[in-house]
């Protein structure tokens, strides 16, 4: 690892330190305004997406970049684009009927909350292009519904957590473009990027346990890193994500 990408990930980190002298909440608030106050309070909003997120209004399902269900709770967190940085609080783990977490294309940054861990319900996660640092939380393995997982584009660092083998309902994990490092896993999603993260390798591990793999499926890791289970039968759009030529070479 080069020095600017060491001094890069250790600025980083020293940011999310800041999350220890946090306060609490003011009693008599619901806990999904509470968890969301707190994400509020350590991101920093110059285009005011955030503005009408506040305990004066008791009710999160009218705030901006929340989405709720029927019956009143936060089912979704969506800010892609919106530049913000900061850190991302663990109150977020408060969440706890959130579905789909979108804050992609931002510039936050710190570690990425070990407390995601907590959101049982929690099927879609993009943090992809932000400056997060530090390691994938090993708690990612208890999300047992993650069906879509994007973290590219960040300064995570050390190994890929084996325990994410757990999730047997991914579709997608696309962890290229960080300064991951050791040896590959095997893991069930459909798709498997790993592309820009030139410490990992596969030596002395197979990518592929036939065992792991569906009978109708097949599997490659091609040329610019990308791991692939297809389907025989029939290939989701979603494929076309990673479509290359070299698929086929």
């Amino acid at each position: 690892m080069s020095i600017r990408t060491e001094i890069s990930v250790l600025v980083c980190c020293l940011v999310f330190s800041r999350l220890s002298t946090s306060g609490s909440p003011s009693n008599g608030v619901g806990s999904e305004v509470i968890a969301l106050m707190g994400i509020k309070s350590f991101l920093v909003d110059p285009n005011g997406v955030l503005e009408n997120w506040d305990e004066a209004s008791p009710d999160p399902c009218t705030w901006s970049m929340v989405t709720c269900s029927a019956d009143g709770q936060v089912i979704g967190l969506g800010a892609p684009s919106q530049g913000l940085s900061g850190v991302l609080a663990p109150s977020i783990g408060k969440l706890t009927n959130i579905q789909t977490v979108l804050l992609q294309d931002n510039n936050i940054s710190g570690n990425i909350p070990s407390e995601i861990g907590k959101l049982s319900k929690l099927q879609n996660l993009d943090l992809s292009n932000n400056n997060f640092c530090g390691q994938i939380p090993t708690t990612f393995s208890h999300l047992k519904n993650l069906e879509f997982l994007r973290l590219t584009g960040n300064n995570l660092s050390g190994e890929i957590p084996a325990s994410l083998a757990n999730l047997t309902d991914l579709h997608l994990i696309d962890l290229s473009f960080n300064n991951l490092s050791g040896k590959i896993p095997i893991l069930p999603a459909q798709v498997f990027n790993i592309e820009g993260n030139p410490y990992l390798y596969t030596k002395g591990t197979y990518m592929v346990d036939k065992g792991s793999l569906p009978d109708s499926s097949k599997a490659k890791l091609n040329k610019s890193g990308i791991f692939y289970v297809i389907p025989i039968l029939m290939v989701p759009y979603y494929y076309s994500y990673f479509w290359d030529s070299s698929f086929f070479i």
